[in-house]
C-alpha cells in the first residue's frame, strides 16, 4: 500500500519491479481492491478495525481517484470508432490509446464496484470522517500515473462527491446483461442503496434529469428483475420519499407540484413491485399465485411496510389515495389464499399502526375522508369473513381467523372513526359472537370479544361496544344449551371478571357489573358441574380482589 501511496513512477510489490504502466495500474487496482474487501469485511468483523483505520486517511483519496480515473476512461469519447484511414502516425496513435484504454477499463471493471462499497460503508459509519478524509486530497497522484489532475474540495461541493459514484453506479444498471459478464444488479443497488443518504447526495438526486433517469432505470427493474432486487428497490424508494425535501412538512398544497409528482412516482414503484409478487392487488381477475416463496413473503412484507411509513409524510393532496391503496392491499393480501399462513401474521401488527396513526393523528379536516375508507374497509373484511367462512378452500380457516384478528385490531384501534351507533359496527360484533359456535374459529373469536370488551380507555363508540357485547357474553357463560365446541366459556369468564376491574375507580358501576357476573359465574358452576369449579373459584377470587 505504500507503494501505490506513493507519487513514484515505478511500482515495485515485493519482487516486482521495472512494470510497465498498464501493469503498474494492474498492481495498483489489485492492492486498492483487497483493501476494500477488508474494509466491506470490517463491518462483520471488528478485529480488522485496528488494520484498517490508521490507513483509512489514505484510501480514501486513493479509492475516489480510482473511481474518477474509471469515469474518465468509461464515458470519453471511443477514439477507436472515429472514422478514416489509419494513415498517419497521429492515426496510429489514437488506435493504440484506444486500445490501451479497453486494457485499462478491464482493470477498473473488475474492481469499480468493490471500491464504492467500501466508500459506502464507510459513509454509514461516520459521513464527517469520510469528508475529512478527502479534504485537501483532491491532487492526489493520478491511480495510473496519467491522466488530468483534479482539484476538487468535497466538503465544499458535496454533489461532486456524489455524482461521481452515482454516475458510475447508474452507468453499470443500464448496461445490458451482455455487456459486462461480471455486473451483479444486486450488489450495484446496494451501493446505490448506501450513497443516496442525505449527508451524501444531499438534493442532487430530486433534480429534475437525475431524478426522471433514476426512476426510468427503476421502473425497468421492477418489471424485469427478481424479487431479491425488488426488495432492495422497494428500501430505496422508501429512503429517497423519507428523505425528500417536501417530506414531514405541513405540505396542505392543493396543487400537482413537481415534488408531489416525485413523491407519487417514488410510491407508485413500491406498488409496481408489490403487485409482481401478488398480481390481484393490481386486477380482482388475476389469478393469485397458489403459493409464495419466502422472498415474496419478504416482498410484501418490506413493499406494505414501506407504504405505510411513508404514508405520514405525504403532503394532503395525494395522502388519501395512498391511504385507500393501502387499505386496498390489505385486504388483498388478507382474501388471498397463498397470503394467510405467513403472509398475514406479519403485515397485521403493520397494519394496526397504519389505523392507529390515521386515526389518531390524521388531521381533523381530514374525517370526512378518512372515516368513510376505514368503514369501507370493515366491510370489506366482514365480507371476506363470509366468504371463508363458506370453507371453500384449503386456506378459508386460517383465512376466516386472520379476519376476526383485523376486525378486532380496526374496531379497538380505530374506534374514533365510528359513530356510537354505526349499524356496521354492530353487524362486526354479531358475526364475530356468532362465530363462538363455529369449530375451528371458536377460541380466536372469544380472544377478539375479550379485546373489545377490555378496551381502555373507552371513547364513546367502545363503551357502545361494551353494551353490545356484555349481556350477550353473560347470556353465552350461562346457558349451557348453546353450542361451545372449543370450550370458550372458560377464555369469556375472565373477560368477564376483568370488565368489572375497569370499573374500580367507580363504585356504582363496578357493583352494577359485579351484580351481573358474579351470578353468571357461579350458574356456571353450577351447570358445568365439578370441572369448572376451579376456574370458577379463580374468577370470584379475582371479583374479591
Amino acid at each position: 500500500m505504500h507503494h501505490v501511496a506513493t507519487e513514484s513512477q515505478e511500482t515495485a510489490v515485493g519482487d516486482l519491479r521495472g512494470l510497465s504502466p498498464n501493469a503498474q495500474t494492474m498492481v495498483r487496482m489489485a492492492v486498492l481492491s483487497a483493501w476494500a474487501e477488508l474494509q466491506i469485511a470490517r463491518a462483520d468483523h471488528g478485529y480488522l478495525d485496528k488494520v484498517l483505520e490508521p490507513h483509512v486517511g489514505k484510501l480514501l483519496p486513493l479509492w475516489m481517484s480510482s473511481l474518477q480515473e474509471f469515469a474518465r476512461l468509461r464515458f470519453e469519447p471511443d477514439i477507436s470508432n472515429h472514422s478514416g484511414p489509419p494513415g498517419s502516425d497521429e492515426s496510429l496513435e489514437a488506435v493504440y490509446a484506444a486500445l490501451n484504454r479497453q486494457t485499462l477499463l478491464k482493470f477498473y471493471q473488475d474492481a469499480w464496484l468493490g471500491l464504492v462499497n467500501a466508500i459506502a460503508s464507510l459513509i454509514e459509519q461516520d459521513p464527517q470522517m469520510v469528508f475529512d478524509a478527502l479534504d485537501g486530497k483532491g491532487t492526489a497522484s493520478q491511480v495510473n500515473g496519467s491522466g488530468p489532475r483534479t482539484n476538487i474540495n468535497y466538503r465544499d461541493a458535496p454533489v461532486a462527491f456524489f455524482m461521481v459514484l452515482f454516475g458510475i453506479v447508474i452507468e453499470a444498471l443500464v448496461t445490458r446483461p451482455g455487456d459486462d459478464e461480471s455486473r451483479d444488479i444486486l450488489k450495484i443497488l446496494s451501493a446505490l442503496k448506501r450513497i443516496l443518504l442525505p449527508s451524501v447526495a444531499g438534493n442532487a438526486i430530486f433534480q429534475d434529469s437525475v431524478f426522471a433517469e433514476t426512476l426510468e432505470i427503476f421502473d425497468r427493474l421492477a418489471l424485469t428483475e427478481g424479487l431479491a432486487v425488488q426488495t432492495v428497490l422497494v428500501d430505496i424508494a422508501k429512503t429517497l420519499c423519507i428523505t425528500h425535501p417536501s417530506a414531514g412538512g405541513e405540505n396542505t398544497a392543493t396543487d400537482l407540484t413537481e415534488d408531489v409528482d416525485q413523491l407519487f412516482a417514488l410510491a407508485k414503484i413500491i406498488v409496481l413491485v408489490m403487485t409482481n409478487a401478488l398480481p390481484n392487488i393490481a386486477e380482482a381477475k388475476a389469478a393469485p399465485r397458489d403459493t409464495l416463496a419466502d422472498d415474496a413473503v419478504t416482498l410484501i412484507r418490506s413493499g406494505f411496510k414501506a407504504l405505510v411509513d411513508i404514508s405520514t409524510i405525504f403532503p394532503s393532496i395525494i395522502k388519501t389515495d395512498l391511504y385507500a391503496s393501502i387499505l386496498h392491499i390489505f385486504s388483498t393480501v388478507l382474501r388471498t389464499p397463498a397470503c394467510q399462513a405467513s403472509v398475514v401474521a406479519q403485515v397485521l401488527p403493520i397494519f394496526r399502526r397504519f389505523i392507529l396513526k390515521i386515526s389518531t393523528d390524521g388531521p381533523r379536516s381530514h374525517s370526512s375522508t378518512i372515516t368513510p375508507q376505514i368503514t369501507t374497509c370493515l366491510h370489506q373484511l366482514l365480507a371476506i369473513l363470509g366468504i371463508a367462512q363458506r370453507r371453500e378452500h384449503e386456506s378459508s380457516l386460517v383465512c376466516a381467523r386472520n379476519t376476526l384478528l383485523a376486525i378486532s385490531v380496526l374496531l379497538s384501534t380505530a374506534s374514533d372513526a365510528f359513530g356510537a351507533d354505526e349499524p356496521l359496527v354492530f353487524a362486526a360484533l354479531k358475526a364475530t359472537l356468532e362465530c363462538l359456535q363455529d369449530l375451528g374459529l371458536a377460541r380466536v373469536a372469544a380472544g377478539c370479544l375479550r379485546s373489545l370488551l377490555l378496551t381502555s380507555p373507552k371513547k364513546a363508540t367502545d363503551e357502545a361496544v361494551a353494551r353490545c357485547l356484555f349481556p350477550r357474553l353473560i347470556g353465552f357463560v350461562v346457558d349451557p344449551d348453546v353450542p361451545d365446541p372449543e370450550e370458550s366459556r372458560a377464555l369469556i369468564a375472565p373477560a368477564l371478571t376483568g370488565f368489572v376491574a375497569l370499573y374500580a375507580d367507580d363504585a356504582e358501576k363496578a357493583a352494577a357489573a359485579m351484580s351481573l357476573v358474579l351470578p353468571a359465574l357461579l350458574r356456571r358452576a353450577k351447570g358445568g358441574g365439578r370441572k369448572t369449579y376451579r376456574d370458577t373459584a379463580v374468577r370470584i377470587l379475582e371479583l374479591a380482589t
